[in-house]
């Protein structure tokens, strides 16, 4: 989709349709330089073009083409391709994480729903880190009588997005400008693992973030049956430590369950572990064996419990 209006700035490194009528030689594609300059067949010279709008710059060639003698009445429009500068990077748990170009103003959750919505992994922040444009307009918004939902002026700034995503309606919905980044983090984890029934990764989302030992392994369908209950451990990262080291702190379910103990709150990227029972393991697995022959083989074996 080209840009056409004729109060669009032009920026270095714009990608722009250049149109003359009568004269096709020099109608076609060109890109600013990073410099802001634009070189154009038939002038000795490149053009100044960033800062100028399409209107003006479209006079400028005009006119530049009048006083070469190469066209006397040179009718140009023009209009823009590709633009860098006009654009917002959104990047993290998107779908399509990309750059997308800003026709106009345009919204959070209007160019989160261009990148795809959230995945699964993300979480309930989005961070934005505002361009120069941004954070001019949030001093200047800010600055206003009543503009008590006004993002915080700065460079970067976190919002709650899941609500906004979930219901379209949240005042964390505000206006992106050109040259801004936006980008989704993963979601915080904890992690249940050993002999549960479901262990895996548990998002800590809005409604867990008071995760307890308790309530982690309730996500996790409970301890299975050989569980040794007495070795259930937190392995917690250590802040600074090398190669990955994990601090051990032990949990006592029964002091837990009985209110005798505190139910240790856990933290994000925690592993809570539950090893097996060598014992009960080979017992289940005997049983386990013992089901299976007598089923095979058709035999009436009562086991008792």
């Amino acid at each position: 989709m080209a840009i056409t209006g004729s109060d669009y700035v032009v920026s270095p490194e714009d990608l722009l349709d250049l149109y003359v009528i009568d004269v096709p030689e020099v109608s076609r594609s060109y890109r600013v330089g990073s410099n802001g300059y634009l070189s154009l067949p038939l002038l000795p010279e490149p053009i100044y073009a960033a800062g100028l709008t399409l209107g003006q710059l479209s006079h400028l060639i005009a006119s530049k083409f009048h006083d070469t003698g190469m066209v006397t009445n040179a009718q140009v429009s023009i209009s823009v391709l590709e633009t860098r500068l006009h654009s917002v990077l959104v990047t993290g748990e998107v779908r399509n994480p990309q750059v997308y170009p800003l026709y106009g103003p345009t919204r959070l959750l209007e160019i989160l729903v261009k990148a795809g919505g959230l995945t699964d992994n993300a979480g309930n922040d989005a961070i934005v880190m505002r361009g120069d444009m941004g954070a001019r307009a949030d001093l200047l918004e800010s600055a206003e009588p009543g503009a008590a939902n006004a993002p915080p002026p700065g460079q970067t700034f976190t919002l709650n997005i899941r609500k906004l995503v979930e219901t379209g309606n949240d005042t964390t919905n505000i206006l992106l400008y050109p040259g801004d980044r936006v980008t989704v983090p993963r979601a915080q984890l904890i992690y249940v693992l050993g002999a549960v029934n479901r262990p895996g990764g548990y998002v800590l989302d809005e409604a867990r973030q008071h995760m307890t030992v308790l309530k982690a392994l309730a996500l996790a369908g409970d301890v299975n049956n050989i569980a040794k209950r007495k070795r259930i451990t937190i392995l917690r990262r250590e802040p600074g430590a090398p190669d990955e080291k994990r601090e051990q702190i032990p949990v006592n379910i029964k002091a837990m369950v009985r209110g005798q103990s505190e139910d240790i709150r856990m933290k994000a990227d925690d592993i809570l572990f539950v090893p097996e029972s060598a014992g009960l393991k080979a017992l289940h697995a005997s049983v386990a064996s013992a089901e299976s022959m007598a089923t095979e083989g058709g035999a009436a074996l009562m086991i008792y419990h």
